[in-house]
């Protein structure tokens, strides 16, 4: 608590202050009090100040709630969606084992041949006894 034996109510400087005002912190003496919710003011508009703020603060609590419940449901909902498809791809794969793997084996064949044929025309590309590849060679050493 605020010692208040030294400070004089702002609007009858000859009083002393009785108490702070919840709002603005101003001294108040007795006759200036607007005792609003268990809280004291120094006039109706730090006391509706105080409410709006209250409101907003509630407001603004309650949405943060909303927006955390639809936040936790949509990742539960996400998570089952991919739940419900490692699911159904594992259904399929077993259901069709050998055709799956018969074509993984094909894709895996092709990926290589793609991979050899690139690999092959990058180095056909590549002269192998220019003199920048020299200069570089010799940079290294």
């Amino acid at each position: 608590m605020t010692d208040l034996s030294q400070s004089v109510c702002l609007n009858h400087p000859d009083t002393p202050a009785v108490a702070r005002c919840a709002t603005c912190s101003k001294p108040i003496c007795e006759a200036c009090v607007v005792n609003r919710n268990d809280s004291l003011y120094c006039s109706e508009e730090c006391a509706a100040n105080a409410a709006a703020s209250v409101d907003r603060i509630t407001r603004t609590l309650d949405e943060k709630r909303r927006t955390h419940t639809r936040t936790r449901y949509r990742t539960i909902i996400l998570l089952l969606i991919i739940l419900i498809a490692a699911a159904a791809a594992s259904w399929y794969y077993f259901q069709n084992k050998s055709d799956v793997d018969r074509l993984m084996q094909k894709t895996g064949t092709e990926l290589d041949r793609k991979v050899q044929e690139t690999k092959n025309t990058i180095q056909q590309g590549i002269p192998t006894s220019s003199q920048y590849k020299r200069d570089r060679e010799n940079l290294i050493q």
